[in-house]
C-alpha cells in the first residue's frame, strides 16, 4: 500500500489534469464519481499544498462541463436523436414529471438540494433538466453555484479535517436524501388527493 501512494504522490502534479477528464467522463454517465475525485483532489493537495489553485480550478471546471454534458444528453434524448435504453430507464415518466415540478416550484433551490445527495440523482437532474426543456441560461446559473458550493464545502472538509469529513458529507447526503424521498411521497399523495376531488366534482356536476 505504501509503494502504491508513494508512485501516486510521485505523479500528482499531474492530477489536475487527469482530475479534470476524468471527470468529463462522468458527465457521459461513465462510472466515475464525483465526490471520489473532489475527496481524491484534497487529499493529493495536502501533499503539495502549491497544487491547491491548479487543481480545484480543474476540478469545478470538470464539474460543471460534467453537468452540461449530461443537460444536452438529456435534450437530444428527448429529441430522440440519442436512444440509449440504459439512459432511458433512468429518465423514467415519473422521474421526468418529479423534476419538472420541482425545477418549475423550487428553481435553484432543487439544484442545491439534489447536489449534496449521491445514487445518482445528480445526473438525472442535469439530463432531467434537458429533457424538460428547461433554458440553458438558467440551467448553467443554477449548477455553475450549487457546485461551488457543494464541490467547495466537501473540499474544505476533507483538506482541512481529513477522513473524517467524508462519513460526515456521506450522511448529510443520506437525510437529504430520505428527505427528497419523504417530499416526493407528499407531493404524490397530494396529487392523488386532488386527482380523486377533481374527479369526485365533475361527477357531482354531472348528476347536478
Amino acid at each position: 500500500m505504501e509503494q502504491i501512494i508513494a508512485f501516486i504522490t510521485s505523479y500528482v502534479s499531474y492530477w489536475p489534469i487527469v482530475c479534470f477528464f476524468a471527470l468529463l467522463l462522468a458527465g457521459l454517465n461513465l462510472p466515475v464519481s464525483e465526490d471520489a475525485m473532489i475527496i481524491l483532489s484534497a487529499t493529493f493537495v495536502q501533499a503539495d499544498e502549491s497544487l491547491l489553485i491548479p487543481t480545484y480550478i480543474a476540478l469545478y471546471a470538470g464539474i460543471v462541463i460534467s453537468d452540461v454534458e449530461s443537460y444536452f444528453v438529456g435534450k437530444l434524448l428527448s429529441k430522440g436523436v440519442l436512444k440509449f435504453n440504459f439512459l432511458k430507464k433512468k429518465l423514467t415518466p415519473e422521474r421526468i414529471e418529479r423534476i419538472s415540478t420541482h425545477l418549475h416550484r423550487h428553481g435553484f433551490l432543487t439544484f442545491i438540494v439534489c447536489r449534496f445527495i449521491p445514487f445518482g440523482v445528480r445526473n438525472i437532474l442535469f439530463m432531467g433538466s434537458g429533457f424538460t426543456g428547461l433554458k440553458f441560461s438558467s440551467f448553467i446559473l443554477f449548477d455553475s453555484i450549487a457546485a461551488i458550493i457543494s464541490s467547495g464545502t466537501l473540499f474544505a472538509l476533507v483538506y482541512f479535517i481529513g477522513e473524517a469529513a467524508q462519513r460526515n458529507f456521506r450522511l448529510v447526503g443520506i437525510i437529504l436524501f430520505i428527505i427528497l424521498v419523504i417530499v416526493l411521497a407528499i407531493l404524490i399523495i397530494r396529487h392523488i388527493i386532488k386527482k380523486r376531488n377533481r374527479k369526485i366534482q365533475e361527477s357531482s356536476e354531472k348528476i347536478d
